[in-house]
Order: C-alpha cells, then structure tokens, then sequence
C-alpha cells in the first residue's frame, strides 16, 4: 500500500523539514564548539540531592501541581537574585518560567514578529535566535558592533532606515554580557545609549542575559533592563548552563501586557514542576558555592586558550578576552578560511563553531569561529589549538 504523503498535507507555515539526528556522535577529542561545562564540573549528585529535599517538603501538598507561570517561590527566588546582581527591580507576578531561555526567546518572537517584520541583532549573533528569528520569517537585520557592543549610531540608523520603508522595527535583540559568540561586555554606558535609542524609536528590546553569572574577573553590569523606565526592555535568563543543562529550566520577565499575550502561546506547556523544585532548592541552597567552584576552572580553562591561541596563532589572527562566559571569537587575517579549514581540523579531532553559524549582517563570518574553552581540560586546550593551527595557517 502506498505510504501516505505528509509533505502535501504540511502547513504553509510550517518550516521546512531536516533530518532526523539519529543517535549522538561520539565527540571529537578537542570539540571547541561545545559550550557546556564538562560533566565533571556539573553538580549532578547536589542537584539530586535538592531535588530529594524538595520533594519530601512539598511531596503530599497542592504544591506538588504546576502553578500556570511556574514555581512561586522560584520566580519570588529569581526576583531577589536579579535584585542582587543584575539590579533589576521585578515582580515575582512578571516572571514566567520557560524552558531554558531558548523558548522564552521564541514565545517573544511568535508574540511580536510577522512573516517580513525587520528584527534588529548584532552582525555575529547567537545561532539559536537566528533560527527562531527564521522560523517565523523575520526580516534580520544585523548591525555592526565594536569592543563594546552594538553601535547606537549604526542601530538608530537601521531603524531609520527600516522605517523609511514604511516598516518600523519589532524588536532589537541583544546578548550584551558575554555575548554570543563575539565574547565582548557591553559596558553600563552603552547599555544606557542603546537604551535611550530603543526608547525615543519605540522599539523594545530583548535582553538575553543567559550566562551572566559566569563572570570570573572584574563585576557584574547592571543589566539593560535595569537602565529601562519606559518599559521597552524584555529580559530572559536561564538555569540551564550554571546548573544541569537538562534541567531546562529559564524564565521570561516582561511587561504585563506581553506576558498576557504570550500565555495563550505557552498554553498549558509548563516547565517540569520536578526540575522547577529541584532547581529552586539548588539555587537557595547551593548555587553560590558552585558558581564560585565553577568560575575558578573557567577562569583557569579560558586562560589555558588564550596563551594556547598566542603561542599556535600569534600575530595571524585576534581573538577576544572575556572576563567571563564560556567562549573566545577568533578572527583569522589575511583572510584565512576557517570553512574551508574544518575539515583538515576535524581530521586532526577539532571541531568548532564556524563563523558563518552566527553570521546576521555583511561579513559571511568565514575567518570567524567560536572556540569555546568550558568542556576541555588545559592541558587538552593546548594540544587542541596546536592542531587548529595547523589545519588552519600550517
């Protein structure tokens, strides 16, 4: 019997299908483009171990049931903490829990953007928004960014330019600590500039603040929606990365009025009550012991890559410093393409994060990639770099 044809009965907006995975594969021995912590450094037993506490507190209540925004006594926990390094004043009634940051940023998107909407990002940007941006046909806009982030001249002018065509911007997205994959901070008076423009312009933006509290040198910047008092500013962070990534527990924090539009969207798609109670028991309990563990061996880790990127790259290539994440954005010179590259690397048992993943503007992103320097050791970092140098320069 002929096999039904599911391609004829595909929704128009639907997006195109891709392959199955299948199963994983097994990991190269240097695999740059990882960007979670080894499992060593996860706290899988604690977070065990919380979630066992949670349970026998709360196991024979109502509290057992999901509540329709998440947790209370999670969300009432990420108000204080975002008091506390973020400077952010937030309801608890404006947290909704997500899971991860990555569906708190596609509610936003499926919220705001039609098919042809302009979306504002940085030139190299997260490929993970990129693909929600795609998803649901988003004109992407990308703006270039220096040292310390997004250009106000360049963003004012792009949403000049956008309404000049009758079509004002819906939304500006920014990772503006540690950002993803370019590594730079933004410092508080960009922040506050970038701010100023999305307020006069009448464009909110979308804070991606995932992997601030990965920071080992220097302070926590005030968050963009910290500098925000005419209610442009939309924030999402996430648990995922500083606890278990399987965790998948995040959280949206938005005006009132978004989040009444995004909850017919969530629909009754709440966040495992299991992982809720067990990430708000680690988190009250434990999370800053291990942040600070954490942080020493990213720390230790990031400047195992950046001598290692000296030594092998030398005056062929730049790459930035971060004072924390889990990331560097290399740039070779004299155009050298690490497209082309990837497949002597993947010989060599390098693989990493080609610069055309991220790539929102002009540049086509090939002398870029992402090396993340979380998953390896040092010792392993060295060797890896050597043997990217190699593939790359000779």
């Amino acid at each position: 019997m002929a096999q039904l044809d599911y391609d004829s009965l595909r929704a128009r907006t639907a997006p195109d299908p891709t392959p199955l995975p299948g199963a994983k594969k097994q990991l190269a021995a240097y695999p740059f483009g990882m960007s979670y912590p080894d499992p060593g450094n996860l706290p899988i037993m604690e977070a065990h171990a919380a979630m066992g506490e949670a349970l026998a507190e709360v196991g024979g209540t109502p509290t057992v049931y999901p509540d329709t925004q998440g947790y209370p006594p999670l969300r009432e926990y990420v108000a204080r903490r975002l008091a506390q390094n973020r400077s952010m004043s937030v309801d608890p009634d404006d947290v909704l829990l997500t899971e991860g940051s990555g569906q708190a940023i596609h509610f936003v998107t499926e919220a705001l953007v039609d098919p042809g909407d302009v979306v504002i990002v940085d030139h190299f940007v997260y490929g993970g928004t990129l693909w929600s941006l795609r998803r649901f046909s988003a004109d992407i806009r990308g703006v270039v960014s220096d040292a310390d982030g997004m250009l106000p001249d360049a963003l004012e002018s792009a949403i000049d330019r956008a309404a000049a065509e009758g079509r004002r911007p819906k939304m500006i997205y920014l990772i503006p600590t540690f950002q993803n994959p370019q590594a730079w901070t933004m410092p508080v008076e960009r922040r506050r500039e970038i701010v100023d423009v999305a307020a006069r312009k009448g464009v909110p933006i979308l804070e991606d603040d995932g992997i601030a509290e990965f920071r080992f040198e220097g302070s926590h910047v005030p968050a963009v929606a910290s500098l925000d008092d005419a209610g442009v500013v939309i924030h999402t962070g996430t648990f995922s990365k500083i606890i278990v990534p399987g965790m998948r527990i995040g959280y949206l924090i938005a005006p009132r009025r978004l989040l009444e539009t995004v909850m017919p969207i969530k629909g009754s798609r709440g966040v495992t009550q299991f992982g809720a109670l067990a990430v708000h028991r680690f988190a009250a309990t434990r999370l800053d012991d291990h942040l600070a563990r954490i942080n020493r061996v990213l720390r230790s880790r990031r400047d195992a890559m950046l001598a290692a990127l000296g030594e092998s790259f030398g005056d062929t290539a730049s790459w930035s410093a971060p004072e924390g994440g889990l990331y560097t954005w290399l740039t070779m010179h004299e155009n050298v393409d690490l497209v082309d590259a990837a497949p002597a690397a993947a010989q060599k048992g390098v693989t990493y994060d080609m610069g055309t993943n991220f790539a929102a503007g002009d540049d086509e992103g090939r002398s870029n990639a992402r090396l993340c320097f979380c998953f390896n050791t040092e010792a392993d970092i060295r060797e890896g770099i050597a043997r990217l140098a190699e593939a790359a320069i000779g």
